[in-house]
């Protein structure tokens, strides 16, 4: 039976070391990038020995992949949340449009680990792409188009996507969220590839 130290359970405290490497890693990925995620440097900035890390992680490259899960399901929660009121799918996609961009220029850290970082890294992107892929589901309009205009078809948006959000959270586009969120909002209602996956931007 385990018993409490400090008034905490092993189990309790494990799971708060675990929560500081993942925190370390989010500031380190989010700040400068993928190559700065050492064993070192994160038990460093976790401010904890190196043998804990292997408590919670086999190595750097299951960190990071629970760094990009931690945040794409922070930032999915506030951007549901604010689309969570709207009363049809426009109203929706704008909501979590306008909160992703408000995001991003608080915490800059969620666009690089979001859209920067797995375009840099290879390990990373293929992660990504399998990841969203079990998680939100193959584009569905493949069935309509063909398989492969429909891949081409998403790629082409959410490229184009990624590349705005990237140039708002540098500054690039200027300070109207309003017109940001507005040419964004059309992109997506007019795509029917990104429009059936929103998804991803409001659960």
């Amino acid at each position: 039976m385990s018993r409490p130290y400090g008034g905490r359970l092993p189990e309790a405290r494990s799971a708060d070391r675990r929560g500081r490497l993942v925190q370390a890693g989010i500031e380190l990925v989010g700040t400068h990038g993928v190559s700065a995620l050492t064993m070192r440097a994160v038990c460093r900035e976790a401010q904890l020995s190196q043998k804990f890390f292997y408590e919670s992680f086999t190595d750097t490259e299951q960190l990071l992949h629970e760094v990009y899960r931690t945040t794409l399901d922070d930032a999915r929660h506030v951007i549901g949340a604010a689309a969570a009121a709207a009363t049809d799918r426009s109203a929706r996609t704008a909501a979590g449009v306008d909160a992703a961009a408000r995001l991003v220029r608080t915490d800059p850290r969620v666009c690089r680990i979001l859209l920067m970082e797995p375009i840099a890294d290879l390990r990373l992107r293929h992660f990504v792409r399998d990841f969203l892929a079990d998680a939100f589901g193959r584009p569905r309009t493949e069935t309509e188009v063909g398989p492969l205009r429909a891949k081409m078809h998403y790629a082409t948006t959410i490229g184009a996507i990624i590349s705005l959000f990237i140039e708002w959270s540098e500054g690039n586009l200027g300070e109207d969220r309003d017109a940001f969120v507005t040419y964004v909002t059309e992109m997506l209602m007019a795509s029917p590839v990104a429009a059936a996956n929103a998804g991803i931007l409001a659960p």
